[in-house]
């Protein structure tokens, strides 16, 4: 019998002040597109607040087989899932899916945190609003420029998906949420190294870890930003702390692919090449959820 690798793409809809929502929307529409050409069943991780701004594209997303899930209600500064109170991250979690859930007319029950943090508070309050995976761990991650810096969770965490303990989101337990951690193996398999390595490295990355997902099951996850795809027209007037937004030197022009059309034919390229693999098959992280609890 031929074996699957599960691939999920995962898009994280932030709120990018930088380009304009008309531009946003577009990016979104582009990645749409892109995933019609290739067969991709992807879900996109959203901020609750921004979703006035897409109202146009849902239908299409959910008609298509696409998953929404959520990712915070702001996207603030002060939207830490590692370190919030439990009543401040309720109150903002059950706002988020409301908005959502009403946005999309789906229920909503994936979950990545803003700048792919969590906890075991969070992971809590997920179990008790029916979510049914979180996608906010990065096992095996080590960058020191990223927003998380160093995170010791993560290099300690699980590398297959797994059901975490109620005092650590990093450790396996029987909490009924599963997490569904973003590829990594030191770097992130994620769009910035992408845009800073390039695509012959990135097709290299992905053949690793679609050759671990035949040794043991484990989907290859990827991340990207829609919005990564649309033109900057104004300077963010907030500027984040280190601790929110990383250090700067991981948007540097020196390293980091700046043209947008070049990201798009990047990725595109990217998704082709794992879509050439036999075996693969793209989902949304509810279906892999769906999939692995059956068994």
């Amino acid at each position: 019998m031929r074996k699957r690798v599960p691939v999920c793409i995962t898009c994280d809809i932030d709120p990018t002040p930088e380009a304009s929502a008309q531009e946003k929307r577009k990016a979104v529409k582009r990645s749409l597109d892109l995933f019609d050409q290739t067969g991709i069943k992807a879900t996109f991780f959203w901020v609750a607040e921004t979703a006035k701004d897409y109202s146009s594209v849902f239908n299409r997303i959910v008609k298509s087989g696409h998953e929404v899930g959520c990712h915070g209600l702001t996207h603030g500064q002060n939207e830490e899932y590692s370190s919030m109170s439990s009543g401040l991250q309720r109150d903002m979690l059950t706002k988020a899916t409301s908005i959502l859930k009403k946005s999309t007319g789906t229920d909503i029950v994936s979950f990545r945190g803003p700048r792919v943090k969590t906890s075991s508070i969070t992971q809590k309050i997920l179990v008790d609003l029916g979510y049914s995976s979180d996608s906010s761990v990065c096992s095996q991650r080590l960058d020191f420029i990223s927003s998380n810096l160093i995170n010791p969770g993560w290099i300690r965490a699980p590398r297959i998906p797994y059901h975490p303990n109620p005092e650590s989101p990093y450790k396996r337990g029987d909490m009924n949420l599963l997490v569904v951690p973003v590829s990594a193996l030191i770097l992130p398999f994620v769009s910035g190294a992408l845009y800073s390595f390039g695509l012959n490295w990135m097709k290299l990355f992905f053949d690793f870890l679609y050759r671990e997902s035949l040794l043991t099951g484990k989907p290859v996850v990827y991340l990207f930003h829609p919005a990564e795809f649309a033109p900057k027209e104004r300077v963010r007037e907030e500027q984040y702390s280190v601790k929110v937004e990383g250090l700067a030197l991981r948007r540097s022009p020196v390293i980091f692919e700046q043209n947008v059309r070049k990201r798009f034919e990047l990725n595109r390229l990217l998704f082709e090449h794992m879509k050439s693999r036999t075996g693969v098959e793209f989902m949304t992280i509810r279906d892999f959820t769906e999939n692995f609890i059956k068994g």
